[in-house]
């Protein structure tokens, strides 16, 4: 069974604390097992972390080049954004009316990229690759283009990725929130060797942008980076309104709009 933390399990958005494998297949049936627990409990919006898909056996926090080995994984899972795992998604994810956010290493067919693709029972609405390298990101990905809001049934949402929330202490909250964003949604895969930053920077870009963010994270290892946990949802207040702690399982919003910030 999958743990299931939270004030309420009801509300439109949900996060998910997992550590994703070297596994495409099996990590897909991870996201899917998630994808039915929200739908049964009438969530609209599911989130998982950065590389949830492919997870990254080359992922370090310090400037050493992945093997040899573990960079042919990397290229060899890489995706195309559509192509087969988000079209697999899109169609559990119309089997179940939901809107989804994860995390994966995609394929131009040249260059790769760290980001994270939204989607909904329609097929992909967009994605965003990731800007602000941390570790060893620049050895592994190519960096990612400028934030943008994304349109969707659910309202304008603006994408970000792990260390992005910080950017030089830039943060990308209130920039979205500008161009027009309803909703903040970050996919990450942060280091316990910075968990004193994880409230400050998920807490920061929701108050700054007068949003409510939905941050879904890694925990335990990925690659040779050991992942903090604490998936939440932050209101535009800044107030803590459900975190997964740093165990795997999903929490969920207890609000009835998730994007209205007159009513938090």
């Amino acid at each position: 069974p999958i743990p299931v933390q939270g004030e309420a399990l009801t509300g439109p958005g949900a996060a998910v604390t997992m550590t994703s494998q070297t596994n495409t297949a099996a990590n897909l049936q991870t996201l899917y097992s998630y994808m039915e627990l929200a739908a049964s409990n009438k969530v609209d919006l599911i989130v998982f972390p950065e590389v949830a898909l492919q997870g990254c056996p080359g992922w370090r926090e310090n400037n050493v080049a992945p093997s040899a080995q573990e960079m042919a994984y990397i290229r060899a899972t890489a995706e195309t954004i559509p192509g087969a795992s988000t079209s697999n998604v899109v169609a559990k994810a119309n089997e179940l009316n939901l809107f989804v956010v994860f995390g994966m290493t995609e394929t131009d067919q040249t260059n790769l990229y760290n980001a994270n693709v939204f989607l909904g029972p329609d097929g992909v609405i967009g994605k965003h690759r990731k800007t602000y390298f941390v570790g060893n990101d620049a050895l592994i990905w190519h960096v990612g283009a400028e934030y943008q809001v994304l349109d969707s049934p659910l309202g304008k949402v603006g994408l970000m990725i792990c260390a992005e929330m910080y950017s030089g202490w830039n943060y990308p909250g209130p920039v979205l929130a500008a161009q027009g964003a309803d909703l903040l949604v970050t996919s990450s895969a942060w280091w316990n060797s910075v968990a004193w930053a994880w409230d400050l920077m998920t807490v920061t870009n929701a108050v700054l942008a007068g949003r409510w963010h939905i941050v879904s994270e890694q925990v335990g290892t990925i690659g040779h980076a050991q992942c903090y946990g604490h998936s939440r949802a932050v209101d535009p207040l800044g107030r803590i309104v459900c975190d997964s702690g740093a165990s795997q399982g999903m929490v969920s919003c207890a609000t009835d709009r998730v994007t209205d910030i007159r009513d938090p």
